[in-house]
């Protein structure tokens, strides 16, 4: 009987999960952020191994590693995995997308909008993406730009958001006073993973009517589907219907995400049937499916 590990390594979290051939559950670990490119090695390592703590010896492992963008990365996530599982022989890393997508069983198109963002699908028999430049240089609509808003109109004109979405920020900082927060973004090991932890507080604000979060989700939203957009233009002209799956805690967050990106895509794309539906099953089962095809000689 064969181990299969599938490990889903992101911005904000690791999460580990070991099965048996028949998809018996036999371990489930996880830690913190384990991105190949934001998260420094030492922690990156750490993390794993505290995630991988207690896992049985798999006789096929897959990483599904946010940052792994090109071959060198990906040699890099093969030996943390050699190290992580010392005692196994079978390695494949792939982009963490790569595993919301076979979590995503029929969808054409999966779009990620979690810390990051980007839009990923099948053309082909290869998977291309659009987007994922990280929150410097894209991440269109992640959780990082939501949580920015906030903070951001919290320190310019605190009045305008709710009780709740300061209470969100106290819990995140510890504190609402502006140097703490100041200094607790700048010395943060992932700027971008504290922002998105705000991502609810915006979805709360915007739910309610309050117009920065309104803006907010209609500026972001209509950024991530107009990536969307060309993502189907250049990979899939000539769809009529397509199955979206969303995944990522954006889309977690609150219903007014979900709601505004089918608005946007069903005006851009007026000839298009759209299917849109959040992930039921975590990426991380994706990446154990990475792990079996590994058996099946794929």
């Amino acid at each position: 009987m064969s181990v299969y590990v599938g490990l889903d390594c992101g911005g904000s979290s690791s999460r580990i999960l070991a099965v048996d051939d028949a998809g018996k559950i036999l371990f489930q670990g996880q830690s913190g952020a384990a991105n190949l490119v934001s998260t420094p090695e030492g922690r990156l390592r750490k993390n794993l191994g505290n995630a991988a703590n207690g896992c049985p010896v798999p006789d096929f492992v897959c990483g599904c590693f946010a940052g792994l963008i090109n071959d060198n990365v990906r040699t890099r996530g093969l030996n943390i995995l050699r190290d992580t599982f010392p005692e196994s022989t079978n390695f494949r890393a792939e982009p963490d997308y790569t595993a919301a997508l076979f979590a995503s069983e029929d969808a054409d198109v999966c779009v990620i909008a979690g810390t990051g963002s980007l839009i990923c699908s099948r053309e082909d028999g290869r998977i291309v993406k659009s987007g994922g430049r990280g929150y410097i240089l894209g991440d269109e609509g992640s959780g990082y730009y939501f949580g920015r808003d906030v903070l951001m109109t919290f320190l310019k004109s605190p009045n305008e958001i709710s009780n709740s979405a300061l209470r969100s920020i106290q819990e995140v900082f510890g504190s609402t006073e502006e140097t703490t927060i100041i200094t607790g973004v700048y010395k943060a090991p992932s700027p971008a993973t504290i922002l998105a932890r705000l991502v609810k507080a915006l979805g709360h604000d915007a739910a309610e009517g309050r117009p920065y979060a309104v803006a907010s989700v209609q500026r972001n939203t209509t950024e991530l589907a107009n990536l969307f957009v060309n993502h189907i233009e250049e990979h899939h002209p000539s769809a009529t219907k397509l199955s979206v799956s969303l995944s990522g805690g954006v889309w977690k967050a609150a219903a007014i995400f979900k709601d505004t990106f089918r608005e946007v895509l069903e005006r851009s794309l007026p000839g298009v049937e759209f299917d849109i539906r959040r992930l039921t099953k975590p990426p991380l089962y994706g990446a154990v499916e990475l792990a079996k095809e590994m058996n099946n000689g794929n």
